[in-house]
């Protein structure tokens, strides 16, 4: 349904049932094909097993989209290529692979010391992954293996070109997300005529820390076009799960208000959906949408991850409703997923 599974608390039975089935695709949180580091890694003494799983799919050729999440010093490096090189044995079944660096959250009290990747470690494993996915491609036609948009905002690079990321697979694991946003925005940017966006009201933009600059300079394309939209971009400090954390999808209700608070929003503030609960409006900490407007003062609009709803937004024409939006997704993926 869309979920990230370890496959640690699956039954032989439930697994035949899977390929008795055919259920597929599946979404499977691998981090490493090592059975004894991934033992370690999902504290699970079962976690091994699912390797041997996931090849029992393969051969019975039920599709897999992976992720691995990657931490610096335990399954990067020499363990992700033999991840990698185990992966790729598996596809076509193995549809795609991402790598996304762990979140290391400020409530970690008693946990393993995990910390966020660095500048430099983030570059290094961007060219380990593109290596990779080069050879793959050369073999095989397709990169099979992509690196999350965190990772090339962690390394200071520009992100890829939109052709890089084939059909978007790992869309849902921030892969190509900025780049397709960005894309859609352009794209939308040209089929719209300078006088419609002469009447934009006064906006801000509050994201994620990671995702700030990019907002920026889709802003400053717009102004370019027409110079009369007043806009700004306020990127949130997340205090609630810490520093570290950077992505807008965990910005909470309460930091907007205490970091928005008293600050020039112009006459309405937009903020990306995924800050909410799915299908509800309320932010993580269960501060409401309505207790945001409230102590700001300006109407808050939630917008989907859409280049063009962007657009629309920022010139003040009608977004769909959340509800609408959630049909819309929820319809999309049954006919994708008949």
């Amino acid at each position: 349904m869309g979920n990230y599974l370890t496959l640690t608390n699956l039954s032989q039975r439930e697994v035949e049932r899977i390929i008795a089935l055919r259920i597929s695709p599946i979404n499977v949180s691998v981090h490493t094909t090592d059975p004894d580091l991934r033992c370690e890694m999902l504290k699970n003494r079962r976690a091994g097993e699912g390797i041997a799983i996931m090849r029992r799919f393969a051969q019975a050729s039920i599709t897999m989209n992976c992720q691995i999440v990657s931490c610096p010093g335990i399954n990067d490096g020499p363990a992700l290529d033999r991840t990698l090189l185990d992966l790729a044995g598996m596809a076509p079944a193995v549809n795609s692979i991402s790598v996304v660096p762990v979140g290391v959250t400020k409530y970690r009290e008693g946990l393993y010391p995990l910390r966020p990747y660095t500048q430099q470690e983030a570059a290094a494993l961007i060219d380990q992954v593109e290596a990779f996915a080069s050879a793959h491609r050369a073999g095989h036609g397709t990169s099979l293996v992509w690196c999350s948009d965190e990772f090339y905002l962690l390394a200071g690079r520009p992100l890829p070109q939109e052709d890089y990321y084939e059909e978007f697979t790992q869309l849902d694991n921030g892969v190509g997300m900025l780049r397709l946003l960005r894309q859609e925005f352009c794209r939308g940017l040209n089929l719209m005529e300078p006088e419609e966006m002469e009447g934009t009201t006064p906006f801000s933009i509050a994201t994620g820390v990671s995702a700030a600059p990019f907002l920026t300079e889709l802003i400053d394309l717009a102004r370019e076009k027409c110079g009369k939209i007043e806009g700004a971009v306020y990127p949130i400090r997340n205090d609630f799960f810490g520093e570290t954390i950077t992505v807008a999808g965990l910005v909470t209700g309460g930091d907007l208000i205490a970091q928005l608070r008293g600050k020039p929003l112009g006459e309405r503030l937009l903020i990306p959906q995924n800050m909410l609960r799915h299908g509800e409006r309320v932010f993580l900490d269960d501060v409401s949408l309505d207790d945001v407007e409230r102590e700001l003062g300006v109407p808050v609009t939630p917008v989907a991850q859409d280049g063009y709803e962007l657009l629309d937004a920022i010139c003040g024409l009608e977004v769909p409703p959340m509800e609408q939006v959630q049909l819309r997704e929820e319809t999309e993926y049954y006919q994708y997923n008949p």
